[in-house]
């Protein structure tokens, strides 16, 4: 993983990611430092929308290694001979590892609390999503520009359904088949469980959906892509 983080960290855009990640982190705890009667009330909300806002972020750092160069027209990893299960076991735990650490440091001030372990479980559950949503792109699609406006697709289905949530006279409609309706709302129940009479979460069920939609995925990469002469 420690050689992962090493190749991210060269690329053009992993430098400012990470950097809008401790920038959001930073912000919201000095928030929670200078106004706690104002983030006590609506710091959950907006450490869910901090997670939401990154969900894209590792869309991109799951899709575009395995992407088609635009200028070269070459997928970037070709010439290494690793694995699969290699090669992603590395590069998607530390996409976890990142956003798990972003959320465990968005709930600082309140570590020792069930509510922080769920709220960081339920981030790692929403970006094994997103990362299945990468790899089932990259299946179609292998041009880095539209890998970028596909993230920022899947981006805007998770604030949509948080703003439903957390705005429910605005009568947003549900949108059919969004596959973060669950897990947003997952989040929402944790920190707001009487909103509007919302049902208090499953998280076994929740979990099965994620990471069954994630091992599915990535079984449908390796069937349709990586067996057909896609070098890692």
């Amino acid at each position: 993983m420690r050689e992962e983080f090493v190749k991210l960290m060269r690329g053009s855009l992993t430098k400012p990611i990470f950097g809008q990640l401790i920038l959001y982190v930073l912000l919201y705890n000095t928030a929670s430092l200078l106004v706690p009667g104002f983030m006590l009330k609506w710091g959950g909300l907006i450490a869910v929308f901090i997670v939401t806002l990154m969900l894209d972020m590792t869309f991109w750092i799951t899709a575009l290694p395995i992407a088609k160069d635009k200028e070269t027209n070459m997928i970037q990893v070709m010439r290494t001979s690793r694995g699969i299960f290699a090669y992603f076991r590395g590069k998607h735990l530390l996409v976890l590892s990142s956003m798990g650490i972003m959320a465990l440091l968005l709930r600082a001030t309140n570590l020792l609390n069930v509510q922080t372990a769920v709220f960081i479980y339920l981030t790692l559950l929403v970006v094994l999503v997103m990362m299945g949503l990468a790899l089932i792109t990259v299946i179609f699609i292998k041009n880095q520009f539209y890998i970028l406006g596909i993230g920022s697709f899947f981006n805007v289905l998770s604030i949509i359904v948080l703003c439903r949530m957390a705005l429910p006279m605005w009568n947003i409609p549900k949108i059919p088949f969004n596959p973060f309706n669950e897990l947003i709302r997952g989040y929402y129940d944790l920190f707001y469980p009487l909103a509007g009479g919302a049902v208090q979460f499953n998280l076994i069920a929740l979990t099965i959906i994620a990471v069954g939609f994630y091992l599915v995925c990535t079984a449908l990469f390796y069937e349709f892509t990586y067996k057909n002469g896609f070098l890692l």
